[in-house]
C-alpha cells in the first residue's frame, strides 16, 4: 500500500514537472515568433499576405533577419524560393505594361521586392526598365508633382511619393526637383499638416509623405513651418501613462480613441526626419512590444469590440520598422516562455504521461508476479 502511495506521489510530481518544463523547452524568441508568422502567411505562389505590399514588407523583414530559410520544430523547413518569386513578380510587371494597366502602388512594391531579392540591373531587362522609366516621366505635371497615371492632369501627394521612390529604386534621377518640392510645399495647410493636394485637408500619411519628399528633394528645413508640422504630428501622441493600452502610441486622427501601429509608424517617421529628440522612444518601444500577439507571433492592433489583436503582415512591418527606428530590434531576441497551449503541447504532454503510466503499471504488475 505504501509503495502504491509513493508511486502515485511520484507520478504526480513527474506530471507537474513536465507540465511546467514543456512550455519552457518549446519557448521561442520574439523574433522567431515574428518570422514564423510571416511564413505562415506565405501563399502557394511564393508571395505573402493578402495585400500587394505585404510581399515587399515580408521580404524586408526576412532579409533583415537573414531568414530566407528557417527550420521549425516538427515542421518542414520554411523558405523563400527566390527564383520562382522573381519570375512571378517580373511576369506581373510585364503583364501590367502589356495590358497598359499600370498601378503605381503595385509597381513600387513589386520593384522593391525584386530589388531586395536581387539588384534590378540583373532582374529587369532593358526593355522593361525603359518602359517603366518612360511611364514615370509621362506622369510628370507641368506645375510640379506627379499624377496617378500618364494621362492625369493633376498631381497628388501619394502618387508623387510613389513615383519618387520608384525612380530611386531604378537608380534614375528625378528632373526638376525644385519644381516638385515647390508643389509639395503648396499642399501645406494651416494646421501644419499637408494634404493630398492643394485643396485637401491634412492627414498623417500625406503629411509624412510631404516631409519625406521635402527632405529628399532639398532639405527638411525647407518645410513651410517645421515647428508647426512637428506639433501636428505630436498632437496625435498619447502621453498619459494611465492610459496603459495607448501610452506611447499615436492616434490615426483627432476623433480616434485607439492608437494604431500604422499611424504611429508615420508620425514617428515624420518626427524623426525633423527632430528625433521630440520622440519618447522608451514609451513607444514598450507600446510596440505590447502589440505582439503570441497566439500567432505577429503584431496587430486592437479591434474595437474584440479582446484579441488581429495580426497582419502590414502591422508587423510597421512594428518592425518602429523598433528599427529606435535601435531596439535586439529586444526581439528575448525568449518568451509563456506560449500558447497549441496542438504540439497537447500531443507532447499526454504522450509523455502515457509512457510514464505505462512504465509504472508494468513495474507494478511485475512486482505482483
Amino acid at each position: 500500500m505504501k509503495n502504491k502511495r509513493n508511486l502515485s506521489l511520484g507520478l504526480i510530481l513527474i506530471i507537474t514537472l513536465l507540465s511546467s518544463i514543456t512550455p519552457i523547452a518549446l519557448a521561442k524568441t520574439r523574433q522567431n515568433h515574428l518570422v514564423e508568422f510571416i511564413y505562415d502567411n506565405q501563399k502557394g505562389d511564393g508571395t505573402f499576405g493578402s495585400a500587394y505590399q505585404d510581399t515587399a514588407y515580408a521580404i524586408e523583414i526576412i532579409e533583415y533577419f537573414n531568414a530566407y530559410s528557417v527550420e521549425v520544430l516538427f515542421e518542414a523547413t520554411k523558405s523563400v524560393d527566390i527564383e520562382a518569386l522573381k519570375t512571378n513578380l517580373i511576369d506581373q510587371l510585364q503583364t501590367m505594361f502589356n495590358d497598359e494597366n499600370i498601378d503605381l502602388y503595385k509597381l513600387l512594391h513589386y520593384l522593391d521586392t525584386l530589388n531586395r531579392l536581387e539588384t534590378l540591373e540583373t532582374s529587369l531587362d532593358s526593355s522593361l526598365h525603359n518602359n517603366i522609366y518612360r511611364y514615370l516621366n509621362e506622369t510628370t505635371q507641368i506645375d510640379g508633382g506627379f499624377g496617378s497615371t500618364n494621362i492625369s492632369t493633376t498631381a497628388d501627394m501619394v502618387s508623387t511619393f510613389f513615383v519618387y521612390n520608384i525612380y530611386t529604386i531604378l537608380q534614375e534621377t528625378v528632373v526638376n526637383q525644385t519644381a516638385h518640392k515647390t508643389w509639395v510645399l503648396s499642399c501645406n495647410n494651416t494646421d501644419g499638416g499637408y494634404g493630398g493636394d492643394k485643396l485637401i485637408p491634412s492627414t498623417i500619411v500625406t503629411t509624412y509623405f510631404a516631409v519625406y519628399l521635402v527632405d529628399a528633394l532639398g532639405d527638411v528645413n525647407d518645410l513651410v513651418n517645421k515647428t508647426k508640422t512637428l506639433e501636428y504630428f505630436k498632437s496625435f501622441y498619447i502621453d498619459d501613462p494611465e492610459n496603459t493600452e495607448n501610452f506611447g502610441g499615436y492616434l490615426p486622427d483627432i476623433l480616434a480613441d485607439i492608437t494604431l501601429l500604422s499611424s504611429t509608424y508615420y508620425c514617428v517617421g515624420g518626427i524623426e526626419l525633423m527632430d528625433e529628440s521630440e520622440l519618447n522612444g522608451d514609451a513607444t518601444v514598450k507600446w510596440v512590444l505590447n502589440h505582439q500577439n503570441f497566439l500567432d507571433g505577429g503584431f496587430g492592433d486592437w479591434v474595437e469590440g474584440n479582446d484579441q489583436r488581429r495580426s497582419s503582415v502590414s502591422a508587423s512591418y510597421y512594428a518592425f520598422n518602429l523598433l528599427k527606428t529606435f535601435d531596439s530590434l535586439s529586444l526581439l531576441n528575448e525568449d518568451i516562455f509563456q506560449i500558447e497551449l497549441n496542438y504540439l503541447i497537447l500531443i507532447i504532454i499526454p504522450s509523455i504521461i502515457a509512457v510514464i503510466i505505462g512504465i509504472i503499471y508494468f513495474f507494478i504488475r511485475r512486482r505482483r508476479i
